[in-house]
C-alpha cells in the first residue's frame, strides 16, 4: 500500500514535470536567445578582415616605394590594389549592417608593424616583405576558409572566395623560385 502511494505520487510528479518542461514558456517575460551563426553578423571576423586588408594595403604601398627590385614593387602594386579594393567591397557589404562596424584606421600593433617596415631598406625590406606576405596570407587563408563555411549571403561568399583565390595565388607565386616569382637583384 505504501509503495502504491509512493509510485502514484512519483508518476504524478513526473507527469507534472513533463508538462512543465514541454512547449514554450507561458511566462511573457521569458526571453528567447537566438544565435545567428552567419558570418555576416560576426563583428570580430569583419574587424579582423578589414584590419588585415588595411595592413596589407599599407605595407604593400611601402613595397612600391622601398622595394629594391621591380618584381617586389610590382608585387606590392598588385597587393595594394587588391587589398584596397577588397576593403571597399567589405565596406559596401557592411553598409546597413548595424551589428558590424568596420575599423577606419590601423590599430596600434599594426601601426607599429608599418613603422618597422619603414625602417627597413633594400634586401632587408624585400626579405621581410616576402616573409610578411607569406605568413599573413596563410593565416588569412585559414580565417577565410572558416568564414566561407558560415557564409549564407552570396555577395559575402563571392568576396570570401575572391579573397581565398588571391591568397592562394600569391602564396603560389611566393613558393616559386626567386628567379621566377620575385628575384633578388
Amino acid at each position: 500500500m505504501f509503495y502504491d502511494k509512493l509510485l502514484t505520487n512519483l508518476f504524478g510528479a513526473l507527469f507534472l514535470l513533463m508538462l512543465a518542461c514541454d512547449g514554450p514558456s507561458s511566462n511573457p517575460e521569458a526571453k528567447t536567445i537566438t544565435v545567428n551563426r552567419s558570418i555576416m553578423y560576426d563583428p570580430a571576423f569583419w574587424d579582423y578582415a578589414a584590419s588585415s586588408n588595411m595592413l596589407q594595403a599599407e605595407i604593400s604601398r611601402l613595397a612600391i616605394e622601398k622595394g629594391s627590385t621591380e618584381n617586389i614593387r610590382a608585387f606590392g602594386q598588385r597587393a595594394a590594389d587588391f587589398h584596397g579594393g577588397a576593403l571597399k567591397r567589405m565596406q559596401r557589404l557592411m553598409d546597413g549592417n548595424d551589428g558590424v562596424q568596420l575599423p577606419d584606421s590601423l590599430g596600434s600593433a599594426d601601426r607599429g608593424l608599418v613603422q618597422e617596415f619603414q625602417l627597413l631598406e633594400g634586401e632587408a625590406f624585400d626579405t621581410r616583405y616576402r616573409d610578411f606576405i607569406a605568413s599573413s596570407h596563410r593565416t588569412q587563408l585559414d580565417r577565410y576558409e572558416e568564414a566561407l563555411r558560415r557564409a549564407d549571403d552570396q555577395k559575402v561568399r563571392d568576396l570570401l572566395m575572391d579573397m581565398r583565390a588571391h591568397m592562394r595565388e600569391e602564396l603560389d607565386k611566393l613558393a616559386q623560385p626567386d628567379s621566377a616569382a620575385m628575384p633578388v637583384e
